[in-house]
Protein backbone atom coordinates (compact mmCIF):
# COMPACT_ATOMS: atom_id res chain seq x y z
CA UNK A 1 0.00 0.00 0.00
CA UNK A 2 2.77 2.18 0.68
CA UNK A 3 4.26 1.63 -2.66
CA UNK A 4 1.30 2.85 -4.67
CA UNK A 5 0.20 5.86 -2.50
CA UNK A 6 4.15 7.08 -3.04
CA UNK A 7 3.69 6.32 -6.84
CA UNK A 8 0.44 8.24 -6.62
CA UNK A 9 2.03 10.98 -4.89
CA UNK A 10 5.19 11.24 -7.37
CA UNK A 11 2.52 10.81 -10.55
CA UNK A 12 0.85 13.82 -8.47
CA UNK A 13 4.25 15.71 -8.69
CA UNK A 14 5.65 15.17 -11.55
CA UNK A 15 1.96 15.82 -14.08
CA UNK A 16 1.56 19.58 -11.41
CA UNK A 17 5.50 20.51 -12.60
CA UNK A 18 4.78 19.62 -16.49
CA UNK A 19 1.41 21.36 -16.31
CA UNK A 20 3.21 24.80 -14.48
CA UNK A 21 6.15 24.23 -17.19
CA UNK A 22 3.39 24.70 -19.36
CA UNK A 23 1.44 27.28 -18.36
CA UNK A 24 4.38 29.25 -16.76
CA UNK A 25 5.94 28.86 -20.74
CA UNK A 26 3.12 30.39 -22.13
CA UNK A 27 4.01 34.29 -20.64
CA UNK A 28 6.44 35.63 -23.21
CA UNK A 29 4.08 34.21 -25.89
CA UNK A 30 1.00 35.99 -23.98
CA UNK A 31 3.74 39.00 -23.43
CA UNK A 32 3.94 39.92 -27.49
CA UNK A 33 0.41 39.25 -28.25
CA UNK A 34 -0.66 42.16 -25.45
CA UNK A 35 1.99 44.43 -26.78
CA UNK A 36 0.42 43.53 -30.75
CA UNK A 37 -2.73 44.08 -28.69
CA UNK A 38 -1.64 47.11 -27.19
CA UNK A 39 -0.25 48.60 -30.86
CA UNK A 40 -3.53 47.88 -32.70
CA UNK A 41 -5.99 49.63 -29.91
CA UNK A 42 -3.45 52.79 -29.57
CA UNK A 43 -3.77 52.73 -33.47
CA UNK A 44 -7.66 52.42 -33.35
CA UNK A 45 -7.74 55.69 -30.86
CA UNK A 46 -5.40 57.47 -33.18
CA UNK A 47 -7.90 56.90 -36.06
CA UNK A 48 -10.67 58.10 -33.99
CA UNK A 49 -9.45 61.32 -32.83
CA UNK A 50 -8.17 62.10 -36.30
CA UNK A 51 -11.41 61.11 -37.69
CA UNK A 52 -13.46 63.43 -35.36
CA UNK A 53 -11.03 66.31 -35.23
CA UNK A 54 -11.47 65.78 -39.25
CA UNK A 55 -15.03 65.97 -39.17
CA UNK A 56 -14.57 68.90 -36.44
CA UNK A 57 -12.75 71.11 -39.00
CA UNK A 58 -15.00 70.44 -41.96
CA UNK A 59 -18.02 71.06 -40.43
CA UNK A 60 -16.71 74.23 -38.71
CA UNK A 61 -15.32 75.48 -41.94
CA UNK A 62 -11.51 75.47 -39.95
CA UNK A 63 -8.84 75.49 -42.32
CA UNK A 64 -7.17 72.60 -43.17
CA UNK A 65 -3.71 74.64 -41.60
CA UNK A 66 -5.66 74.44 -38.22
CA UNK A 67 -3.87 72.16 -35.57
CA UNK A 68 -5.38 69.73 -33.32
CA UNK A 69 -5.06 72.21 -30.78
CA UNK A 70 -6.97 74.97 -32.40
CA UNK A 71 -9.75 72.69 -33.36
CA UNK A 72 -10.32 71.12 -29.66
CA UNK A 73 -10.52 75.11 -28.35
CA UNK A 74 -13.16 75.46 -30.77
CA UNK A 75 -15.19 72.65 -30.32
CA UNK A 76 -14.91 73.38 -26.06
CA UNK A 77 -16.24 76.43 -27.29
CA UNK A 78 -18.96 75.34 -29.31
CA UNK A 79 -19.14 71.31 -28.41
CA UNK A 80 -17.80 70.73 -24.77
CA UNK A 81 -19.23 67.15 -24.59
CA UNK A 82 -17.77 66.70 -28.15
CA UNK A 83 -14.29 68.07 -26.61
CA UNK A 84 -14.40 66.20 -23.89
CA UNK A 85 -14.76 63.10 -25.61
CA UNK A 86 -11.75 63.61 -27.75
CA UNK A 87 -9.96 64.34 -24.70
CA UNK A 88 -10.54 61.24 -22.94
CA UNK A 89 -9.56 59.52 -25.85
CA UNK A 90 -6.70 61.11 -25.95
CA UNK A 91 -5.73 60.09 -22.49
CA UNK A 92 -6.81 56.59 -23.35
CA UNK A 93 -4.32 56.81 -26.30
CA UNK A 94 -1.57 58.18 -24.04
CA UNK A 95 -2.11 55.56 -21.38
CA UNK A 96 -1.47 52.33 -24.56
CA UNK A 97 0.87 54.14 -25.46
CA UNK A 98 2.31 54.30 -22.24
CA UNK A 99 2.13 50.86 -21.43
CA UNK A 100 3.40 49.79 -24.94
CA UNK A 101 6.37 51.64 -24.49
CA UNK A 102 7.20 50.07 -21.12
CA UNK A 103 7.13 46.76 -22.62
CA UNK A 104 9.03 48.00 -26.14
CA UNK A 105 11.61 49.30 -23.14
CA UNK A 106 11.76 46.16 -21.16
CA UNK A 107 14.13 43.42 -21.47
CA UNK A 108 12.13 40.14 -22.98
CA UNK A 109 12.50 38.28 -19.51
CA UNK A 110 10.49 41.10 -17.86
CA UNK A 111 7.74 41.66 -19.93
CA UNK A 112 5.77 38.34 -18.97
CA UNK A 113 6.21 40.26 -15.45
CA UNK A 114 5.08 43.95 -17.07
CA UNK A 115 2.06 42.12 -18.50
CA UNK A 116 0.54 41.16 -14.58
CA UNK A 117 -0.82 44.24 -13.51
CA UNK A 118 -2.58 44.77 -16.74
CA UNK A 119 -4.00 41.24 -16.59
CA UNK A 120 -4.70 41.95 -12.72
CA UNK A 121 -6.92 44.81 -13.98
CA UNK A 122 -5.19 47.83 -12.95
CA UNK A 123 -6.39 50.40 -15.52
CA UNK A 124 -9.43 50.25 -16.90
CA UNK A 125 -8.44 50.63 -20.57
CA UNK A 126 -5.26 48.61 -20.57
CA UNK A 127 -7.32 46.04 -18.53
CA UNK A 128 -9.61 45.83 -21.29
CA UNK A 129 -6.84 45.27 -23.84
CA UNK A 130 -5.29 42.76 -21.62
CA UNK A 131 -8.91 40.81 -21.50
CA UNK A 132 -9.58 40.76 -24.87
CA UNK A 133 -5.41 39.75 -25.84
CA UNK A 134 -6.41 36.73 -23.12
CA UNK A 135 -9.49 35.90 -24.83
CA UNK A 136 -7.99 35.67 -28.66
CA UNK A 137 -4.72 34.08 -27.38
CA UNK A 138 -3.61 31.01 -28.83
CA UNK A 139 -1.59 28.50 -26.72
CA UNK A 140 1.56 27.61 -28.30
CA UNK A 141 5.01 26.52 -27.24
CA UNK A 142 7.56 29.14 -28.27
CA UNK A 143 11.12 27.70 -28.57
CA UNK A 144 13.04 31.02 -26.91
CA UNK A 145 15.33 31.93 -23.97
CA UNK A 146 12.36 33.45 -22.02
CA UNK A 147 10.00 30.86 -22.64
CA UNK A 148 12.63 28.10 -21.56
CA UNK A 149 13.23 30.46 -18.39
CA UNK A 150 9.51 30.85 -17.35
CA UNK A 151 8.81 27.12 -18.09
CA UNK A 152 11.57 26.08 -15.61
CA UNK A 153 10.84 28.23 -13.19
CA UNK A 154 7.02 27.17 -13.42
CA UNK A 155 8.46 23.55 -13.33
CA UNK A 156 10.24 24.30 -10.13
CA UNK A 157 7.21 26.12 -8.93
CA UNK A 158 5.13 23.27 -10.26
CA UNK A 159 6.92 20.51 -8.37
CA UNK A 160 7.50 22.27 -4.72
CA UNK A 161 4.07 22.88 -4.47
CA UNK A 162 2.53 19.54 -5.95
CA UNK A 163 5.24 18.30 -3.12
CA UNK A 164 3.99 20.56 -0.18
CA UNK A 165 0.36 19.30 -1.00
CA UNK A 166 1.48 15.35 -1.06
CA UNK A 167 3.38 15.61 2.53
CA UNK A 168 0.38 17.51 3.86
CA UNK A 169 -2.01 14.86 2.46
CA UNK A 170 0.32 12.16 3.64
CA UNK A 171 0.33 13.50 7.39
CA UNK A 172 -2.49 11.91 8.62
CA UNK A 173 -1.32 8.52 7.60
CA UNK A 174 2.21 8.94 9.43
CA UNK A 175 3.20 6.06 11.73
CA UNK A 176 4.06 7.77 15.29
CA UNK A 177 7.59 7.27 16.23
CA UNK A 178 7.48 5.07 19.29
CA UNK A 179 8.57 6.70 22.56
CA UNK A 180 12.07 6.00 23.36
CA UNK A 181 12.51 3.51 25.71
CA UNK A 182 13.76 4.35 29.03
CA UNK A 183 16.82 1.25 29.04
Amino acid sequence: MRFIGRWLGQSLTLAAGILALALAAQAPGFAEHYMAALEQRAQEQRADIAGRIDVARRFYSLPETADARAVLLHLTEREPANAEGIRRSAQRLAALEGAHRRLVEASPLLRPLLTLPAVAGGNAVIADVADSALAGYTPRLPLSLPALAYGLAGLFLGVLLAEALVSLARMPFRRATPAPRPW
